[in-house]
């Protein structure tokens, strides 16, 4: 026969464990809606546009800014966004980008390389960069495709996720694709897309050609 103590420390473990499913099923949900989540993807856009328009550290010139009435993008969609199997490199070397200023160069590490299946079943391989900056921690992907120079800015887009070491596998949401700043201002120095992310398919999502280029 269970005593009062022994009764208490029942109730009491089976309410850590109900806890815990609940606790489990949340984490669960707000992961997935960090997957790809439309809602996420507008208003991240609305701040863009406020930034390019309203900040100081906007690439646009002031009478850019005047005109400004918001970056051009094809309309959020779950077909470009990738579940990408990540595999490091043992020993990542370091490369010299080129820019879109000749006479210099962004020095980086190629740090690993993507495999990503797209909806038509066709795989393609995109190698991640790392800055030598030891506080970043973005693996930088920079992009060309079939769109370039029609629908989206002739020199490649970028994209970028956070580095986690522990990750065989990232989500890679084209959606989220963005113009280097020198589409706006050619004062700036941009990484050009090394020939190694030059793709053979369409990427139509993310940001689009600028109207004022």
């Amino acid at each position: 026969m269970l005593v009062n103590r022994d009764i208490s420390f029942l109730i009491k473990t089976i309410l850590i464990i109900v806890y815990m499913v609940v606790l489990s099923s949340c984490s669960f949900e707000e992961d997935m809606t960090l997957v790809y989540d439309e809602s996420a993807i507008i208003e991240r856009r609305k701040e863009l546009d406020d930034f390019f328009k309203n900040d100081a550290s906007s690439p646009l010139k002031e009478d850019q800014k005047y005109q400004f009435e918001g970056l051009q993008y094809f309309p959020a969609t779950e077909d470009f966004a990738f579940y990408a199997q990540f595999k490091v490199n043992t020993h990542p070397d370091t490369v010299q980008l080129l820019t879109s200023k000749g006479y210099e160069k962004r020095t980086m590490l190629r740090y690993g390389s993507f495999s990503i299946q797209d909806q038509d079943g066709t795989t393609f391989t995109l190698t991640g960069y790392r800055s030598l900056d030891a506080e970043d921690d973005m693996i930088f992907i920079p992009f060309k495709d079939k769109t370039n120079g029609v629908e989206t800015y002739e020199s490649g887009r970028y994209l970028e996720v956070e580095h986690s070491p522990d990750n065989s596998e990232y989500f890679l949401d084209f959606n989220k694709a963005y113009n280097p700043y020198c589409a706006y201002n050619k004062e700036y120095a941009c990484p050009l897309v090394p020939k190694e992310n030059f793709l053979s398919i369409s990427i139509k999502a993310g940001e689009k050609r600028p109207i004022f280029q």
